[in-house]
């Protein structure tokens, strides 16, 4: 193979070395958020997004060309996409495909054809591209692409020089966007496309990077995530769910994070010197317990088995289906897939007439495919889609692309207007007037949130400690407190107005029934011309989800 020359082989080198260090600074990647709220998942989704076209591409890498090995990453990618960084991502790999498609190999100038492809593609898909962000990082990426082949030089060095000025880019993404200044970060989707192509130089350069994926397909000791089907249970590496609170004297809740990272995945270590909440996906609660134990006192432990959960949940839903087919014949006209967190948020979407509710939302965004196999699940001609969450919107749009079915999607950027728009359903009316409807729905509720701070900051005013209750009014941080229901009380009073007839509640996994109906009889007292209604949805991390309207 010619030095200067990039092959399918070698491609598929660069992206398994790309998407390992990817994995090694994911974390990193997921701290940059701009609210230290508990959803900072970006790294997570970028890396499971190349993750997916590394799989498909390491199928056709030692049979086929450049053309078709970026072809099959591009379609794992566009599968796997997760979040908003990953449809970016996905179509960024769309693009590159349909610039080099049928190509042998590549040069520098067939890397700037790709380049300057993946950046003109993925701008089209963002409805209102926004600078400072990971757009930005790829589009200055591929102009230094353009500076770089008139200077010369070898594949290596022209490289070297991309991936400097896509860093530089990414440090001046502050500059562009308020916000990132005001939070002192850097753009998270720009920070992992700086990372995934410093791992491609490092294979360019024939630097000793560890395989990405091995025989069993795991990479960096991570197992490929994959959905499970209608009759499949989760095959998870980490059986049981943990979580406790402890308290005690001079707790160290970093030093906490490195003691129990090696034991499990899927780690929050929240809190003080005084007090900290511990949740771990782990084989062994008992060693987890024996080492809290030595720290302090436990309290409120709860340990759930994620693979019997799963089961019988696949269970009732067996049955479910059973009795659904005893009495269904005929497709109905339009079914509706909706993206919820937490038992009781899938239990009220299904009585609004949801058919199918995909797990996810905060910190976990579900990818394209599993909103694929949810939407062709569902026994009707026409399919639409509720995400539930912004950072969901731009998954679902790519599901259209996946399957024959008419799929819509009805933008909703939370639970209160997901229900919202569920109230708005007409399954008489057609699909395009369906999602006027609902789209209109949207904008007339008001939705807030209740939280902890997984970090310090200084924003809107507010000095924030890591461990505090805060506030958040349509993604707007407005305030923080000691206690949920305070916070909840504050949000409130920014939220309703003298117009406002109904105040929704629905309270989360942590929180007793007993102190939901007294902040509801508190909130009763303060609101005395609105209906309030209390209901349990279960979610995680998220004490409160309020809805006014």
């Amino acid at each position: 193979m010619r030095a200067d020359l990039v092959d399918g082989q070698r491609v598929w080198q660069m992206l398994s070395a790309g998407t390992t260090l990817l994995h090694e600074h994911k974390e990193e990647g997921d701290a940059l958020n701009v609210f230290p709220v508990p959803d900072g998942d970006t790294g997570t989704n970028m890396y499971l997004t190349f993750l997916a076209a590394l799989r498909e591409a390491e199928k056709v890498a030692a049979k086929f060309h450049l053309g078709r090995v970026v072809e099959a990453a591009a379609q794992g990618a566009l599968m796997g996409a997760r979040g908003n960084s990953g449809v970016i991502v996905s179509q960024l790999f769309r693009g590159f495909a349909k610039a080099v498609a049928g190509a042998e190999g590549i040069d520098r100038r067939g890397l700037v054809a790709g380049l300057q492809g993946a950046v003109n593609m993925a701008y089209q898909a963002v409805r209102k591209p926004v600078e400072g962000t990971i757009l930005t990082v790829a589009r200055e990426a591929a102009k230094a692409a353009e500076a770089a082949l008139r200077r010369g030089g070898n594949l290596v060095e022209f490289w070297e020089e991309v991936c400097a000025h896509a860093a530089l880019a990414l440090a001046k993404t502050p500059e562009m966007l308020p916000i990132l200044a005001q939070a002192g970060v850097v753009d998270a989707g720009g920070k992992g496309l700086v990372v995934f192509m410093e791992g491609t130089l490092r294979a360019l350069k024939g630097e000793e990077v560890v395989a990405a994926v091995s025989p069993t397909g795991t990479i960096a000791g991570a197992s490929i995530p994959v959905a499970p089907g209608e009759d499949e249970p989760i095959d998870l590496t980490y059986r049981y769910c943990t979580e406790f609170l402890l308290r005690g004297r001079n707790l160290n809740p970093e030093q906490i994070k490195v003691d129990l990272a090696p034991h499990g995945d899927c780690l929050m270590v929240v809190g003080d010197e005084k007090m900290v909440k511990i949740h771990l996906h782990t084989n062994n609660p008992g060693l987890i317990l024996d080492y809290a134990v030595r720290l302090g006192e436990m309290s409120e432990i709860q340990i759930n088995n994620m693979v019997e959960q799963s089961q019988q949940r696949l269970e009732r839903l067996k049955q479910a289906r059973s009795a659904e087919a005893e009495t269904t014949s005929e497709p109905k006209e339009i079914g509706i897939v909706a993206v919820a967190m937490g038992d009781g948020l899938a239990q009220i979407f299904r009585s609004l007439g949801v058919d199918e509710v995909v797990e996810g939302g905060q910190t976990m965004n579900p990818s394209a495919e599993d909103l694929l196999r949810s939407v062709e699940r569902v026994a009707a001609k026409q399919v639409l889609i509720l995400p539930n969450n912004g950072n969901v919107i731009m998954t679902a749009g790519q599901v259209s692309e996946l399957t024959e079915l008419p799929v819509a999607v009805a933008p909703s950027k939370s639970i209160p207007q997901g229900i919202a728009a569920l109230m708005a359903f007409n399954p008489s009316a057609s699909l395009e007037e369906n999602l006027m409807n609902m789209t209109r729905a949207l904008e007339e509720v008001k939705t807030g949130e209740v939280t902890y701070a997984v970090r310090a900051s200084n924003l809107n005013g507010l000095a924030i400690k890591e461990g505090d209750i805060i506030g958040l009014v349509e993604d707007e941080l407005v305030a923080a407190g000691q206690k949920p229901t305070e916070v909840l009380q504050q949000i409130l009073d920014r939220m309703v107005d003298k117009e406002d007839a109904l105040i929704s509640i629905y309270y989360g996994r942590d929180v007793e029934e007993e102190e939901a109906r007294e902040a509801l009889a508190t909130l009763v007292d303060r609101f005395p011309a609105a209906e309030i209604e209390l209901y349990y949805g279960g979610q995680p991390l998220y004490y409160y989800i309020v809805s006014v309207e």
